[in-house]
């Protein structure tokens, strides 16, 4: 180990290789990741935030943004975590800054690193005729030192992800990439792997979401080259959030949207919405009876069948609001993410039942147009309740479910959550979905614009929000066939 190593490993870049270089491997087959030629680069001009877990404990937050000034692409990292010293917790502060070309590979790099109330370390570097040329800086010493590459495009992860998305690979897809690790500030030649390409509702659109692998450390990448998840072989775990929730430490329901399963319909449907019945056989899953107690599907043995409502029956059995039976307490009440108390959602609740004659079924159709329209659709990894939804107005299907609720149980319409899957383009995709009660439980769904829901709304589990994600893990094994598409 040569004394410019001794002087970055002395200064607890152990966790910092854990995130950014991610104990990459050797491998020296696969593709050579080729440059593009025309490309002008994908990432438009953002920032994006990450929580950083170990385990079930949000333990720091990072930032990456993307800027392009000519023909350089410019990237920069940001990365708070708390860390341990002699048994002692503190705070690792680390930043990378990093000029690409316009294939985002390195030109020229800053990195600096310190602990709380600690003077750091700082390393610069120059790409120059086949090597990098870095000044190492600490409070002890002053540095040069010297990286061949070989005359090769050299990557860090962040600038390597948006690279390969430019290969269009396929799943299998193998590349061998010269990868600058800031631990050692040594290039390793190192195997990624295309391993997945995975379909995910986002609203009603499907986009695809690419997973690669390099040994044991992941990265998942959206069709633009963003990480929005990365997994390290040391156990953290970054998740893409909204700039708000960055620096907030308050404990959040996850909800890991590159597991969520899909399922292969073995019958294509042409207009879902169109449908009046649906038989599906449903096997590797265990159908609570209860669930379809007083509901517009009906279970016998292992298959369901779900009747479509038409809105004009509904209306003739719709009542005035509030209801006033004494057996939907539960389905009036708030829970841990259903805000109906909340003042502001109880008063507006109120309000929207009263502009809509207080009649249940026209408040039910209001809801779903207004939700609809009001939430911005962005994925997110992690649940939040229907008042700090009201701080960004941005989510997908759990939170227009909740929103749903949360106005729906304050103006006084018994309203329950549902989880299960929705067809979507030739898949079954998992969703979830508020259902009102017009004499039985009638699906809505403000994410596609639905009242009554389409039959392809196949329900699993009803309870609260943290009930219904927890049915993701069941789901593993599930098969739906259909029987019947009417």
């Amino acid at each position: 180990m040569t004394k410019n190593t001794k002087i970055i490993n002395s200064l607890v870049f152990l966790v910092w290789a854990g995130l950014i270089c991610l104990l990459l491997y050797r491998d020296h087959t696969g593709t050579a990741l080729n440059r593009t030629g025309t490309f002008t680069g994908v990432i438009d001009k953002a920032v994006y935030w990450y929580d950083i877990y170990h385990g079930p404990q949000k333990i720091g937050f990072a930032s990456t943004s993307y800027d392009k000034i000519g023909n350089e692409n410019i990237m920069r990292q940001q990365r708070e975590m708390q860390v341990m010293k002699n048994g002692k917790a503190t705070v690792l502060y680390d930043t990378v800054k990093c000029i690409c070309d316009p294939n985002y590979a390195i030109k020229s790099l800053e990195y600096s690193s310190h602990l709380k109330d600690e003077q750091g370390t700082r390393a610069t570097g120059e790409v120059e005729a086949g090597n990098i040329i870095f000044l190492l800086e600490s409070p002890e010493k002053r540095k040069t030192f010297t990286t061949p590459t070989n005359g090769k495009d050299i990557y860090l992860p962040a600038t390597l992800i948006p690279a390969l998305i430019q290969q269009k690979p396929v799943s299998g897809s193998v590349f061998t990439v010269p990868v600058l690790d800031i631990n050692s500030l040594l290039v390793s030649a190192v195997k990624i792997e295309m391993e997945e390409l995975r379909p995910v509702k986002i609203g009603t659109d499907i986009r695809s979401l690419y997973k690669f692998r390099s040994g044991n450390s992941v990265w998942w990448s959206n069709e633009k080259g963003i990480i929005i998840k990365e997994e390290t072989p040391i156990g953290l775990t970054l998740y893409n959030v909204p700039a708000r929730f960055a620096q907030d430490y308050t404990g959040k329901l996850i909800s890991d949207y590159t597991n969520l399963p899909f399922i292969q319909s073995n019958k294509f449907l042409s207009s879902p919405e169109k449908l009046t019945r649906l038989k599906v056989k449903i096997k590797g899953f265990k159908l609570d009876r209860e669930l379809y107690k007083n509901s517009i599907a009906t279970l016998e043995n292992d298959v369901l069948s779900i009747q479509k409502k038409e809105a004009a029956q509904l209306a003739e059995v719709s009542f005035q609001l509030p209801y006033g039976g004494d057996s939907f307490g539960q389905y009036l009440s708030p829970d841990p993410w259903v805000s109906s108390n909340y003042k502001p959602l109880h008063d507006t609740g109120i309000i929207y039942a009263r502009t809509n004659k207080n009649d249940a079924f026209l408040f039910a159709q209001y809801l779903t147009g207004y939700l609809f329209n009001l939430v911005r659709t962005e994925p997110t990894f992690f649940i939040t309740d229907a008042e700090d939804f009201l701080k960004s107005l941005r989510g997908d299907y759990a939170e227009r479910t909740i929103m749903f609720a949360s106005y729906s149980r304050a103006g006084g319409l018994p309203t329950r959550l549902v989880g299960g899957f929705v067809y979507a383009h030739g898949y079954f995709y998992f969703h979830t979905w508020p259902e009102v009660w017009l004499g039985q439980w009638v699906p809505a769904d403000p994410t596609f614009y639905q009242f009554p829901a389409d039959v392809t709304h196949i329900p699993l589990r009803a309870g609260t929000m943290k009930d219904i994600i927890s049915l993701i893990d069941d789901l593993k094994d599930v098969n739906i066939e259909i029987m019947e598409a009417l």
